[in-house]
């Protein structure tokens, strides 16, 4: 019985996931690795096949082809709620092929088929953090990458619209076009922080609890988050103008962003985000695919995965 599941977007980068997937097949079976692939037709597919493998067919190694949406799945479907996955011999690996494709740069992860098969057959892995979002209603989601809200929350929505229908440019080329476009419109919220149980009040632009290093198409916004280090990086940016934002857009992209003034950052295990009394909730995102909005409880979930990466 194969012990490889190898979960493939096909509508990943633009549908051009489906064109690659012959090449990145031809790679893994050359690096000797026997693999049941399983190609998803809808959100949330990645998920149910993922927990799916693991209860009931013994699937031990997950192999997202995909961007970071589809890799959120697959984490999520290691999981049922909380911070123990559904089995502890669980390796999660990812071959890069998506919009965004940022959760690559925090492990280093190689973007060539070759490579990441002779990876994957190698049996490196690294003890990853999970994090762990709660909302009011009981709902939870993990995220390996990422959660923000604020005005990346409202990217995250407007880029899977565009998405949806269609839109052709991929990458940097779309999370830096409508970031851009949604800078010229969003105004900052009144929101209630609590870090570890220090509270704080801000008005802010968003709030960016980050496990990994880049986000939004390859902008490094918590340059110096590691994600085995058992905390998150809290990137919060202040209510800035909009020509203000313009110009630090840059800024974000060389991981200089952190010396302006309107930039925070802190590190902590958990983080309470609440919007002030009479405040418009800002929309939340994790990995890129917008999943509600605050008030949200988000926990880390300390080497939860073991992920195949270099060491």
């Amino acid at each position: 019985m194969s012990r490889t599941l190898v979960v493939v977007n096909p509508a990943s980068a633009g549908g051009r996931t489906l064109r690659r997937w012959p090449v990145i097949e031809r790679a893994l079976n050359r690096a000797g690795i026997d693999v049941t692939a399983q190609l998803t037709i809808g959100p949330g597919d990645a998920t149910t096949l993922t927990r799916e493998a693991i209860r009931t067919r013994g699937i031990r190694r997950i192999v997202a082809v995909g961007g970071d949406g589809t890799l959120n799945e697959v984490v999520n479907g290691c999981f049922d709620g909380g911070c123990t996955p559904l089995a502890t011999d669980l390796t999660v690996g990812l071959i890069p092929s998506g919009t965004g494709g940022d959760f690559r740069h925090a492990l280093g992860l190689p973007t060539d088929p070759a490579a990441a098969a002779h990876l994957l057959a190698s049996g490196t892995t690294r003890a990853v953090d999970v994090g762990l979002v709660a909302f009011p209603d009981g709902s939870v989601r993990h995220f390996i990458n990422i959660a923000d809200c604020g005005i990346g929350g409202e990217v995250a929505c407007r880029v899977n619209r565009r998405r949806h229908r269609g839109g052709g440019l991929a990458g940097t080329a779309v999370f830096l076009g409508v970031s851009v476009a949604t800078l010229l419109t969003y105004r900052g919220r009144d929101l209630v922080l609590s870090l570890d149980g220090e509270t704080i009040h801000r008005k802010v632009q968003q709030v960016v609890v980050a496990n990994g290093s880049h986000f939004g198409g390859g902008m490094r916004m918590a340059p110096d988050a590691k994600p085995d280090d058992g905390l998150f990086d809290v990137v919060i940016v202040a209510d800035i103008s909009r020509l203000g934002s313009i110009r630090a857009v840059p800024r974000l992209y060389r991981g200089t962003h952190l010396a302006l003034p309107v930039v925070e950052v802190r590190r902590a295990r958990s983080i309470d985000i609440a919007a002030a009394p009479g405040e418009l909730p800002p929309l939340f995102d994790v990995d890129g695919e917008q999943v509600g909005r605050v008030p949200a409880t988000i926990s880390i979930c300390p080497g939860a995965l073991h992920f195949a990466a270099p060491l």
